[in-house]
């Protein structure tokens, strides 16, 4: 999960994600560029999560825990200025019960056939379905866990986002491939969606494809608040600031006399004020505070192994399978010995006295 929201950042303004599988104390992962909204359930393995960018200022998610709050399902809401009406989006994880008894078996006989939409709302379902059917996979002849799936789908005239025949999901242990992550949405949402591919050039180590879409909305021209803008403001020394614009205002002045045009004044003053905010306002630094002990190495070695993965899709030999387990177990051991070092120059930088506290705290406990 931590390598998926490195690949996300600065990239992607909302990142779903499935199997999730938080502790039951609900911890997550805490990350500087992302917020974390999850299904409001205690005591329960929550498998569904979806993380907003705390930079994307032009849309606001809202966690709609009144329409559904399971652990293997949510729904969100995204609103802009740009659209009319919210954008209802779910996140499915078709897992089976836990319960032996339980007849609907799978959360989408459990969860998803109870929720009915209108026809006019804006809804994008989004789901790791564990389901088969020709019509996204046509080398199914055996359909399996598709039929309350298509029921639902037809009754809501929902259309599939995927590009038919494209595998989202690898295991490298049965070396096999197959369609797994579906994602459909309302008729009236359809053409606002644009852009479904897969990006084999995400390092996540996960069996399941990165899968990105864009959602396009009317074109309205609008100025956009400068508060929004990824500086921070809070370091900024406005005296200097306007003590610099004071120096440079005299000749700024002359200058526009110069120039006839009153678009060519305003482009020349907005290139003036751009330079002056490049002098004292620095941009934000957004960035992850886990893994401090991650380096280029093991950068370069995620790459590579991502490779030698796209390399078995495409030829599926066993040379190219003994290449993904040397590369994974090669990847892992430098993991392990990176973290080892890292922990050792930790403990030998740290001053004695220090140690010694926690220690005895420690023992206190």
């Amino acid at each position: 999960m931590h390598a998926c929201m490195k690949f996300a950042k600065n990239k992607t303004d909302i990142v779903i994600l499935q199997e999730s599988w938080m502790k039951d104390e609900n911890i997550t992962i805490l990350h500087s560029s992302f917020i974390c909204i999850k299904s409001n359930v205690q005591n329960i393995h929550v498998k569904v999560l979806i993380f907003v960018a705390k930079n994307a200022k032009k849309f606001t998610c809202t966690s709609r825990s009144d329409i559904v709050n399971s652990e293997d399902m949510q729904a969100i809401s995204i609103r802009n200025n740009k659209i009319q009406k919210e954008i209802l989006l779910f996140n499915i994880y078709n897992e089976k019960s836990q319960n032996a008894d339980d007849e609907q078996s799978y959360m989408i006989e459990r969860e998803l056939a109870k929720v009915m939409l209108n026809f006019k709302q804006k809804v994008i379902i989004v789901e790791d379905f564990n389901a088969h059917h020709s019509w996204w996979n046509a080398k199914i002849s055996n359909f399996i866990r598709m039929k309350a799936l298509i029921s639902w789908v037809n009754l809501h005239k929902c259309n599939l986002i995927n590009t038919s025949d494209i595998n989202t999901y690898h295991s490298y242990s049965s070396q096999l491939s197959s369609i797994l992550d579906l994602a459909f949405a309302l008729k009236n949402m359809r053409n606002h969606i644009k852009n479904w591919y897969i990006n084999e050039n995400a390092d996540t180590e996960f069996n399941h494809e990165v899968i990105l879409f864009t959602i396009v909305t009317k074109k309205i021209k609008l100025i956009e608040n400068s508060l929004n803008a990824s500086y921070n403001l809070q370091k900024v020394n406005w005296k200097d600031f306007d003590e610099h614009l004071q120096k440079t205002k005299d000749k700024m002045m002359i200058k526009m006399q110069r120039i006839m045009s009153l678009k060519a004044k305003v482009i020349y003053l907005m290139k003036c004020i751009k330079n002056t905010v490049k002098l004292f306002i620095f941009k934000q630094r957004i960035c992850a505070k886990s893994k401090l002990w991650w380096n280029n190495e093991l950068i370069e070695r995620q790459k590579t192994l991502s490779s030698k993965k796209r390399i078995w899709k495409r030829c599926r030999n066993d040379d190219a399978w003994t290449e993904i387990m040397q590369t994974w177990n090669s990847y892992h051991d430098a993991i392990k010995l990176i973290k080892n070092q890292f922990w050792i120059n930790f403990l030998n930088n740290i001053e004695k006295k220090k140690c010694f506290k926690h220690t005895s705290s420690l023992n206190h406990v």
